[in-house]
């Protein structure tokens, strides 16, 4: 039998390199764009369609558990998990999305989303709804990029259930309903600039008695057209 001459080998392994290069950016690019995405329907994290940042210590976990995503920490002192998804910014309109949680007790700080604008600086854009485990209440939470902020307490709503949450966002307010009942409208504080979908877990410095959950609902976060 002839051995097969180097040239050929060569000409062989160019070819099926070529070839693997192609097929690799074809299913690289319909994975990042997906038949999907629109800006009616936004494909949320879970589905991998648009980049992510995490900031997690090594107490906490973000991952994907049908039909959530799921940020969570142990009940460990000072522990934060959060995500942030930087592929869209989001301006003035109508989103809605389903959230719940879990563990909503002393010493914990959960924020069921939605909008942040410098992830981590809560006090430099915001659009949230949260549970402050210093005073143990639930908050709609909004805040500008000049340090201006304005916080009402939600005490009627378990959100240990999930329930459709909306906001209505516009230059002059913010709006925030649950199951489309209109709980409060901020006129103060509101955000002027765009801003970037999140959610958010943490503890105190004491060890609360549970560890805090964010249960996000995957593909539930929509603008919402007005005709």
């Amino acid at each position: 039998m002839r051995p097969i001459e180097f040239k050929s080998v060569f000409v062989l392994v160019c070819a099926c390199t070529i070839i693997a290069s192609l097929i690799t950016y074809a299913l690289s690019n319909l994975y990042m764009t997906g038949e999907r995405y629109t800006r009616d329907s936004w494909i949320s994290p879970a589905d991998h369609y648009l980049p992510l940042a995490f900031r997690v210590n090594s107490q906490g976990l973000v991952y994907y558990d049908p039909p959530y995503i799921v940020i969570r920490v142990h009940n460990e002192s000072d522990q934060w998990s959060s995500w942030l998804a930087f592929g869209e910014i989001f301006d003035f309109g109508i989103y809605e999305w389903k959230a719940k949680c879990e563990n909503n007790v002393s010493n914990t700080h959960i924020y069921l989303g939605i909008f942040e604008h410098h992830h981590g600086w809560c006090d430099e854009g915001i659009i949230t709804i949260r549970f402050d485990g210093v005073v143990a209440k639930w908050q709609f939470y909004t805040s500008n990029e000049v340090g201006e902020k304005k916080i009402t307490i939600i005490n009627d709503v378990n959100f240990s259930m999930e329930n459709t949450l909306k906001i209505d966002w516009a230059p002059s307010h913010v709006s925030f309903y649950v199951n489309d009942t209109l709980k409060v409208t901020h006129t103060t504080a509101v955000p002027q600039e765009a801003m970037q979908l999140f959610a958010e877990v943490g503890t105190g410095p004491s060890p609360p008695l549970r560890e805090p959950k964010c249960l996000f609902r995957e593909g539930s976060f929509r603008e919402i057209s007005v005709d």
